[in-house]
């Protein structure tokens, strides 16, 4: 039986690692990477030496078959992302998918190797109830845009978003004119930056007060953001 390993890494801080992972990481032939030149100084820093496979959301069909082939072979491998869990808004569910529909019963066992997550670092700090919400991704750029925050304003529980430098300050100005528009409140807003780096900043409260802060800062626009809408 060959194992392939759904390892979580770091956010952003480079001890944010289990041990597990380590050893998991150095055990295994190859280290399937989002980016290798990312992963790189991960695997540099921990002084790991098993060599590297590109596997990320644009991998063709042929790579995956080659991968597969690995499993079967006899091959252990394990998953990596840029950051956090694989497979959460990040590469990872559709390998796991073929690995399930190509690979004979038993032969390959998929195991995660649990870690750090940007939801839940997120939710953890947030101050609200979270005994439920909903984690909504990334939001679609063109279409369906306006459904999907139609949802998240719907939503009876907090609602949980990514979304990149490039695209916040849009995001938020869209939720706050859909929910005039509609009636919504919203009741309360944590916006999170670059959580567990340097810069990680937090913002609470007032959707327009938020929308200002991070308008009249623009380093405040740079990095990954998370949003908690309620």
């Amino acid at each position: 039986m060959s194992f392939l390993y759904i390892v979580a890494t770091p956010i952003g801080n480079l001890e944010d690692i289990t041990f597990r992972a380590i050893r998991i990481l150095n055990e295994v032939d190859f280290i399937l990477c989002e980016d290798t030149r990312v992963s790189k100084k991960l695997l540099d820093h921990y002084k790991i030496e098993t060599p590297t496979i590109s596997y990320h959301e644009h991998s063709t069909d042929k790579k995956i078959d080659y991968i597969i082939n690995l499993l079967e072979e006899g091959k252990n491998l394990s998953l990596i992302t840029d950051a956090g869990t694989p497979g959460i808004s990040d590469p990872g569910g559709k390998l796991i998918q073929k690995v399930l529909e190509k690979t004979k019963e038993n032969n390959v066992k998929i195991e995660a190797i649990p870690g750090p997550s940007a939801i839940t670092a997120a939710l953890s700090i947030s101050g609200i109830n979270i005994s439920k919400f909903v984690f909504f991704g990334f939001p679609p750029h063109k279409n369906k845009r306006k459904k999907f925050i139609k949802k998240i304003l719907e939503s009876e529980f907090p609602a949980v978003v990514y979304e990149s430098k490039h695209r916040i300050i849009k995001f938020l100005e869209e939720i706050r004119k859909d929910s005039k528009e509609t009636n919504k409140t919203l009741n309360y807003l944590i916006v999170l930056r670059e959580l567990s780096k340097k810069h990680e900043t937090i913002y609470r409260g007032d959707i327009d007060d938020i929308i200002n802060k991070i308008k009249n800062n623009p380093y405040s626009q740079k990095g990954e953001f998370v949003i908690i809408l309620s």
